[in-house]
């Protein structure tokens, strides 16, 4: 599964020094990851859950673009017709 969490220019983007994109990694090996579905983690270190994505997408604009959004979904917890998470490309 690739996918990268993509957050437009803005004044707040900066301040918070948020990278405009970030390359998400799917981690199955992490004791923070729920019923062994695993974790998403961005930076090489910050976990990305379902609130924290949802925050990015409300106030920044984030989106995460992937070539597997119900994997992604079923990751963060979030339901199937969640905005903000896009189909590209594929494996």
């Amino acid at each position: 599964m690739k996918s990268v969490l993509v957050v437009p220019d803005s004044p707040a983007r900066r301040t918070a020094r948020i990278r405009p994109r970030s390359r998400l990694t799917w981690a199955t090996k992490n004791s923070d990851g729920e019923y062994g579905m695993g974790v998403i983690v961005h930076h090489g270190r910050r976990l990305l859950d379902g609130y924290n994505f949802r925050i990015l997408r409300e106030i920044l604009g984030a989106r995460i673009l992937t070539t597997d959004p119900a994997k992604v979904r079923e990751v963060l917890g979030l339901p199937e017709s969640e905005p903000g998470i896009e189909q590209v490309g594929h494996d």
